[in-house]
């Protein structure tokens, strides 16, 4: 008898450490940044710092800055737009398929604003990048 009174209270116990090891649900990405003093970027501020960004890295001229700025500002507000609908669209693959072709879109209209130089070396950069969020991932995981 006292066997099975041990047994269940050792029982009981590990069940209850067990449930009390649950992980804390992760806020969202707008609630850890207001956690942290910051604040969301518009998409005219997000354009800046991509037009800046491209021109430090590439070496843009002040025209293809301004037609780079323009670019990333009509992408940033559309991926806004879409955020919106992210609620409405339950299809997965429709909305990586749009995704996709909005990514195909952005780097046709860059190829032509950019140099031949200029793409190489942003593509490189691009893959660098990849390469390098790659081995976080892996690291991660």
């Amino acid at each position: 008898m006292k066997k099975t009174l041990i047994l269940l209270a050792a029982f009981a116990f590990s069940v209850g450490a067990a449930s009390a090891q649950t992980a804390p649900a992760k806020p969202d990405r707008k609630a850890r940044m207001e956690q942290a003093g910051k604040t969301m970027k518009t998409p005219e501020q997000r354009a800046d710092q991509a037009a800046q960004r491209l021109t430090k890295q590439l070496g843009l001229s002040a025209a293809q800055t301004a037609q780079v700025r323009e670019l990333h500002l009509a992408r940033h507000k559309e991926m806004q737009a879409k955020r919106g609908q992210v609620a409405t669209t339950t299809d997965k693959t429709q909305r990586h398929q749009e995704m996709k072709a909005g990514k195909e879109r952005y780097e046709a209209q860059l190829k032509q604003i950019l140099s031949a130089e200029q793409y190489t070396k942003y593509a490189q950069l691009r893959a660098e990048k990849a390469e390098k969020h790659k081995g976080h991932r892996k690291a991660k995981g």
